[in-house]
């Protein structure tokens, strides 16, 4: 399988307005712009969670891979009790494989995941980064 990181369809979590605005201001301003537009981020996805739950579902973010098209996408999915990944607990991954020899019931592969002090960390130090790159380009 041939596919690059822009090849990868995603769902964005974020509003199209907030992909596109341009922060002014200096690095307060700009934080604390960031952190109310966050504001409408969280209410969007409350109403996702509130009509999953609604329908006896829950969010779970979704990544399909298709060997055969050459295509992957992520997606925030809504999963009812019949999807493996309905299942999961906080810190798990799975896997599901979906092949000629697992065409009925997939191969299902679970188990821990980094865990949130390890995802926190790298957050933190991506956001860094980011500070860091933002920093430079205000000089």
């Amino acid at each position: 399988m041939d596919i690059n990181l822009e090849d990868v369809e995603f769902d964005s979590f974020l509003p199209e307005g907030l992909l596109k605005k341009d922060y002014k201001g200096d690095s307060d301003a700009i934080c604390a712009a960031v952190a109310d537009d966050m504001k409408e981020v969280d209410e969007l996805m409350d109403e996702k969670l509130k009509a999953a739950l609604a329908e006896d579902k829950v969010l779970r973010y979704k990544f399909e891979i298709d060997a055969k098209e050459n295509t992957a996408k992520v997606v925030l999915a809504a999963v009812d009790k019949m999807d493996p990944l309905y299942r999961l607990k906080l810190n798990e991954n799975l896997v599901a494989f979906h092949t000629g020899r697992y065409n009925t019931a997939p191969l299902i592969v679970k188990g821990s995941a980094a865990g949130a002090d390890l995802a926190a960390a790298g957050i933190f130090a991506d956001l860094l980064r980011l500070s860091r790159a933002f920093k430079s380009t205000q000089q």
